[in-house]
């Protein structure tokens, strides 16, 4: 955000071209970050004109709900109000963080003798944008968790529905729990799908943002060291900071949507073994989970990034190589 203060300020692009020790990278880099913060906060409005493609995920996830019972869910609750306020308490943290890091550079953006209002005004409005463009991660960290709350709710079901049932299971009941699961998962890829069209483009550009705004600042923070110059000092304490931040919320991305396909690889282990245990012994019940298991595809339930490729903990050392590289 400070990056963006500067560069559009009065003096701002004055003193990165006038400055001769500065290399074009640097001059290029704060163009990218600060054009980039723009972008973000279009992000929000990308999503709401996607409200209908929600609603639909929504009413998907009502039907998971309706399918696994009011009394299972509440012996089985989630940890969603939890997380909120736990990611919301960071956003607010960050900001903080943010908004002081960035006091040396205020002067830069504003007229001589400013009064006290107006500094205190325009920290307010860079808090409110910062809080709006966090927002959009902590959106998609928490649909995805939802969706894998539910993955994991399908094998809990039905261990509860066996271990209710003093006796062996027949066939018809073993076949009745394989469908209602198949069902339920269905429901669940139906509002995994729609989440993907929501989130694919704006977490495209979430990635490639932070990615370059690491890279900025890791630049910048070694060019200071070795170079110290007037134009960047102001920026000392937002290099570290922000490098530590934007590199954390890329790993929150990555793992966020990498949530619910963990859970359908584990919900497809556990149905191969169950397939081979005592639970299924006629023939129409072994056929009923082989076709179970040729629908539990992790790519149905994978966050793509605007379909050029699968988001997840993979890109971490893709990620991490670039970096450094």
């Amino acid at each position: 955000m400070c990056l963006t203060g500067y560069y559009y300020s009065e003096n701002g692009p004055g003193k990165l071209s006038s400055d001769r020790s500065l290399p074009i990278t640097v001059n290029i880099l704060f163009a990218v970050n600060s054009y980039g913060t723009f972008i973000q906060l279009l992000l929000s409005r990308w999503i709401v004109m996607r409200y209908r493609r929600l609603q639909v995920a929504v009413e998907a996830v009502q039907e998971v709900e309706g399918l696994l019972g009011e009394k299972f869910l509440a012996q089985h609750k989630s940890s969603l109000t939890t997380r909120f306020f736990i990611g919301f308490t960071i956003i607010l943290t960050v900001t903080m963080g943010s908004t002081i890091v960035v006091m040396p550079l205020v002067p830069s953006v504003l007229p001589e003798n400013p009064s006290a209002v107006l500094v205190a005004i325009i920290l307010f409005l860079l808090a409110l944008i910062i809080i709006l463009i966090e927002c959009t991660p902590l959106l998609i960290y928490l649909c995805y968790y939802i969706i894998s709350h539910y993955m994991q709710m399908i094998l809990l079901h039905s261990e509860t529905d066996r271990a209710e049932d003093q006796r062996n299971l027949i066939g018809a009941e073993n076949l009745k729990i394989l469908r209602r699961n198949a069902l339920i998962f269905d429901h669940l890829c139906h509002a995994s799908s729609e989440l993907n069209h929501i989130f694919s483009v704006p977490v495209l550009i979430l990635l490639i943002m932070k990615f370059v705004s690491v890279i900025s600042t890791s630049f910048f923070s070694i060019y200071y060291f070795v170079h110290r110059t007037d134009v960047l000092e102001n920026y000392s304490l937002f290099f570290p900071f922000t490098f530590f931040t934007e590199g954390t919320r890329i790993l929150i991305l990555l793992f966020a949507a990498d949530m619910p396909v963990n859970q359908v690889c584990f919900l497809r282990e556990r149905l191969i073994r169950m397939s081979h245990s005592r639970f299924y012994r006629t023939s129409a019940e072994k056929i009923a989970v082989m076709t179970v298991l040729m629908q539990i595809d992790e790519g149905r339930v994978r966050l793509s990034a605007a379909g050029l490729f699968d988001v997840g903990v993979n890109l971490i050392p893709a990620v991490s190589a670039s970096s450094f590289t």
